[in-house]
């Protein structure tokens, strides 16, 4: 005991050291194992005298970055899939790890808690560094991928808006080192699509769009988790992590809806234009203005460009059918060709596209992208045939281009064969009539093997059909969604993993993205039907509370 100080004074100065000893985080040790080299490989963490995994439930890129950045192996380049580096053994450590990418040890990640977790080791993570060099510490966990922007010109940092009805909506492009690159839509928000809109000078954000909403992108994916405060004057002073760094595919592309051009510097004015054939158009057009009250010379030259006739001859045709009478519904619309959204699309809609190709009956008015996502504009939405119209544009519609939509939704039509015997199309006819008044309606959901009506997994009735949901992405909002639907309370719980069961028959929806607000789980952006990477072992659950 030192000198000067009591023997009560001592044990109160010991006690205080040991409790500040015992709060010291500890920074558990982690290894790559049985890779090539000691960047890449298995998670290995040490814990209580042993070595363990991790499990894969919720591992992403971030949380990966955090492993390389602690073994001072650089940054994550690629999440390999499970047991690429084989099983391992022994105590699965930590599960739904999730890293907010600031942290210097695993350890630090937040996670169910040392052993928690409902995994097997088939499960096990595994990542490959870049071997290159340590992530400086003043460089920081996420990247800042500042880069001026040319204006008149493809620099570093230009983006463009692509496959939407017009300039100021479409999939996000950025361009990079001489090539263009998507977005891709994780943590992707209405302040990211804020600073989207503000680059390119078309006003306000509207909406932000997921899951390649406005159709798959090619080539490189350039940006991930994007993270905009809305300050930034371009795209790439945001933190995102890194030029080419991400673990996504084209299903995940972003994309932006921007009100228009910047209000500030515009007008509208009253122009007429004389078209061929001697007949004179009056519209009302938006353009740049300069400082005088009459559209610049420029401005009359670009909007008597933009004035095309509406006499336009406007096609239809079906695509990516098994014949030329069944198919995904296009129609052509001032040179460009676009799909039709399935809202309100029915048999009378389908009758008068088949009468309008040529075909015989209409057979069936397929919806939710039954023969695949198309590309580029959804011209049509909330079409409204009485069934008698000679050409589909003669129907009722919101507008050329005004919708709500995306690809997810793209209207097709069977047809009956022209060749085809009348008499056989009757009789199927009456019989799927009569089958169709006692079954669900596509799109009806049900929860099941819950301890009440408003709780269980989550199932989905389509092309006559219940399937299950993939728990990829899957959160409260979605759950929402679907309390909603089902008339149950609020949501209490959004579940995976299974936890009602394991279903069976067709994975249906993978990778939801509700925003929280939409009428049903069909309204959520999801990627294409039947397309998912998962197994029954993650079908998604709900609990909702009982009204």
């Amino acid at each position: 005991m030192p000198i000067g100080l009591t023997s009560s004074s001592w044990h109160r100065l010991c006690a205080h050291c040991l409790l500040r000893a015992l709060f010291v985080p500890i920074l558990a040790e982690i290894r790559l194992s049985n890779g090539p080299s000691g960047c890449q490989g298995r998670v290995e963490i040490f814990y209580n005298g042993s070595w363990g995994t991790v499990c894969d439930d919720d591992w992403d890129i971030v949380d990966a970055n955090v492993v390389c950045r602690q073994l001072g192996c650089g940054h994550a380049i690629t999440l390999p899939p499970a047991m690429a580096f084989g099983q391992g053994s022994g105590p699965i450590f930590l599960d739904n790890v999730d890293c907010k990418g600031w942290e210097v040890a695993l350890s630090q990640c937040w996670s169910h808690g040392w052993g928690i977790h409902n995994c097997y080791h088939y499960e096990d993570v595994a990542v490959v560094c870049n071997e290159l060099s340590p992530i400086q510490a003043s460089e920081g966990p996420t990247s800042r991928t500042l880069t001026a922007p040319v204006q008149d010109g493809e620099g570093d940092g230009s983006i463009r808006l692509v496959s939407g009805a017009d300039s100021c909506q479409g999939r996000v492009e950025i361009f990079y080192r001489g090539s263009w690159g998507t977005v891709c839509d994780d943590d992707w928000g209405l302040s990211d699509a804020g600073v989207v809109c503000k680059q390119l000078g078309c006003g306000q954000a509207l909406d932000y769009k997921s899951n390649a909403y406005f159709g798959y992108g090619t080539g490189l994916i350039l940006l991930d988790n994007v993270n905009c405060d809305g300050s930034e004057p371009f795209l790439s002073a945001c933190d995102s992590l890194g030029w080419g760094i991400h673990n996504c595919g084209h299903h995940e592309d972003a994309g932006v809806i921007c009100a228009g051009l910047d209000t500030s510097t515009i007008t509208s004015f009253t122009t007429s234009v004389a078209i061929d054939y001697e007949e004179t158009f009056t519209a009302t057009a938006t353009a740049v203005t300069d400082s005088r009250d009459q559209p610049s010379e420029a401005t009359e030259v670009l909007t008597t460009a933009l004035l095309t006739m509406e006499q336009e001859s406007t096609g239809v045709r079906l695509s990516s059918g098994n014949g030329s009478c069944r198919g995904r519904v296009e129609v052509r619309h001032r040179g460009t060709w676009g799909t039709v959204c399935d809202d309100d699309w029915d048999f009378p809609d389908a009758a008068v596209v088949c009468r309008q190709l040529g075909c015989g009956a209409a057979l069936a008015a397929t919806v939710l992208g039954s023969f695949g996502y198309g590309s580029g504009p959804v011209l049509l939405d909330n079409v409204g045939c009485g069934g008698g119209e000679e050409r589909l544009q003669d129907c009722f519609h919101l507008g050329w281009g005004q919708h709500n939509c995306g690809h997810h939704e793209d209207a097709g039509v069977i047809c009956q064969d022209p060749d085809d015997a009348g008499d056989h199309f009757q009789e199927a006819t009456t019989k799927t009539t009569t089958l169709t008044s006692t079954r669900p309606k596509d799109g009806s959901l049900r929860l099941v093997n819950g301890s009440h009506r408003c709780e269980g997994r989550v199932e989905l009735f389509y092309l006559s059909q219940w399937g299950t949901v993939c728990d990829d992405a899957w959160d409260l909002r979605d759950a929402a969604v679907v309390c909603r639907q089902l008339g149950c309370g609020r949501a209490v719980a959004a579940w995976g993993d299974a936890r009602y069961g394991q279903g069976t028959g067709y994975i249906f929806l993978d990778n939801l993205k509700c925003k929280g607000h939409e009428p049903s789980l069909l309204h959520c952006s999801h990627i294409r039907w039947d397309v998912h990477n998962c197994d029954h072992s993650e079908d998604a659950g709900a609990a909702c509370s009982i009204r």
